[in-house]
């Protein structure tokens, strides 16, 4: 049996690392699902810069911290939310490029790289920023654009176990990405809790094959205390404030929401209010909820007794799962959703026009925003419903003529619920159906800047 390197320490897993070279970084979620103790290990390297990091989002900001990035090719450049991180300063100053990906397409590209493929065209992010400077091709009536395949130098996975073989094992919802990063890469490193003897790890129980593990290292406990810390502050609810606010709460969104779905539908939930969907979804409702992080048949969120940390959705929100529930990675979850597997995909909005253009991943607070696996989410499937506030902060309309920030997707919004309003989006324009308890339809209408026209059944909202 072929036994892989097993490193003493991470500094000596990543000591021929070199300036220019491209590294991608695994990693989903909760903070202990990403191989922290590599990245730290890079970053105690300055003198490597010039680095080009493949990654979702934030496990790589120690890096460009030290600036040692020169480009970042991922779903979130920075913050979704209000604050700064290191990266996204740097994007807003020009120091650091970045290369939005949607998740579900740097999964695919990485998973080309691994198969030998040089590139593919996708029907993702078309007439979008990610469609800039590439080939556009119509196929079948349809339009794509060219993506090619990304052949990492380096790769840090994450997982519980290893052997000596380089064969890998986890728990729960831990996969996503970490599987097609070992694939892609020319070298993958492997940070794990523990390494065992070669067949302590059943065949069946082997998440990703040694033959794509070229070293492992052990996870450095020495750093769980921070990352129990960050764990806190990321599990922490951001509270939304009633005072002031007309019409729904966040959750009575949530609950209109969940009260359109049927039994025997896969629904995809986003970032966002969208997750608390899944508070009002029982075993009993025939609803399998569908996460890109490779989760199939989640519910609501855990009591203390039954929270597991590798239990979580795409938002890293810990959550139960239910029973006929399945596990897998990324690439599998974004098949489901591209393939056109999903019945409804329930969205977050910054902004909808009056036909169905969807912008939700920057406004002008963010420097490079944060797309996560909206573009693909949004490609095909036949009911997309954006549930958000009906203005901003300020009070400036969401619902528009046309859309003022980059797009997400065209045309493909179906249903819009508001802290005020139900709203349909048909050939004709917005239709107003239902009205938030409290709320007339002259006020909807004058925080509408889209013409919306009233439904002959317009209705108060039953929740």
């Amino acid at each position: 049996m072929i036994k892989k390197q097993i490193c003493g320490s991470a500094l000596e897993a990543v000591a021929d690392i070199f300036s220019g070279a491209m590294v991608c970084v695994g990693g989903f979620g909760p903070v202990r699902n990403r191989p922290i103790t590599l990245v730290t290990a890079l970053a105690a390297r300055p003198e490597v810069k010039d680095l080009t990091i493949v990654s979702n989002g934030f496990p790589h900001q120690p890096l460009a911290e030290n600036r040692q990035v020169k480009k970042f090719i991922g779903a979130f450049g920075g913050s979704v939310y209000r604050r700064a991180a290191a990266s996204e300063e740097q994007i807003r100053s020009g120091e650091l490029e970045f290369e939005p990906a949607p998740q579900g397409i740097f999964t695919e590209r990485l998973r080309a790289g691994a198969a030998g493929i040089a590139a593919f065209f996708s029907p993702v992010g078309v007439d979008t920023v990610v469609a800039n400077g590439k080939e556009r091709r119509t196929i079948d009536g349809r339009d794509y654009i060219l993506e090619t395949a990304l052949r990492p130098d380096f790769g840090f996975v994450r997982a519980q176990k290893g052997d000596e073989a380089g064969n890998l094992t986890g728990v729960g919802s831990t996969l996503n990405f970490h599987p097609v990063m070992a694939a892609a890469s020319k070298v993958t490193i492997a940070e794990v809790d523990e390494i065992v003897p070669i067949g302590s790890i059943a065949p069946e129980d082997v998440k990703v094959p040694g033959i794509y593990v070229d070293r492992l290292v052990l996870h450095d406990t020495s750093l769980d205390e921070d990352q129990e810390r960050q764990e806190r502050q990321r599990r922490a609810r951001r509270e939304v404030s009633a005072e002031g606010r007309v019409g729904l709460t966040q959750e009575l969104m949530a609950l209109r929401v969940a009260k359109m779905l049927r039994p025997g539908q896969y629904v995809n939930l986003g970032m966002g209010v969208p997750t608390l969907v899944s508070n009002f979804i029982g075993p009993d409702a025939g609803v399998l909820l569908h996460a890109e992080n490779g989760v199939l048949g989640y519910g609501p969120e855990p009591t203390e007794e039954e929270y597991r940390w590798y239990y979580y959705n795409a938002q890293g929100q810990p959550v139960t799962m239910l029973p006929g529930g399945a596990i897998f990675d990324s690439f599998a979850a974004f098949t489901m959703a591209r393939g056109g597997h999903l019945d409804v995909v329930v969205l977050g909005g910054l902004q909808v026009s009056e036909t169905g253009d969807l912008a939700n991943w920057w406004a002008p607070y963010m420097a490079a925003g944060g797309m996560g696996g909206a573009m693909d989410l949004c490609t095909n499937v036949p009911e997309l419903v954006v549930v958000m506030d009906h203005t901003t902060r300020e009070g400036e309309p969401k619902l528009l003529r046309r859309c003022t920030y980059p797009l997400t997707a065209k045309g493909c919004v179906t249903k819009v619920v508001t802290n005020l309003a139900y709203i349909e989006v048909t050939r004709e324009g917005l239709v107003l159906r239902e009205l938030a308890p409290g709320v007339t339809a002259d006020y909807v209408i004058e925080r509408t800047e889209a013409p919306l026209k009233l439904a002959p059944d317009l209705k108060e909202m039953e929740l």
